[in-house]
């Protein structure tokens, strides 16, 4: 991901979970069936 030991080291243990998950799904041909809209978030 690019992150030197000193920047990892002020990182907490979530967000470096976060990052990595998200580099993973960088990598994933899936696309998402749906996208949400503004009523679904109202509605939810």
């Amino acid at each position: 991901m690019g992150l030197t030991l000193s920047e990892l080291d002020e990182l907490d243990e979530g967000t470096v979970m976060d990052m990595i998950i998200e580099s993973g799904n960088d990598f994933c041909d899936d696309e998402y069936r749906q996208v949400a809209t503004q009523e679904d978030f109202d509605s939810f």
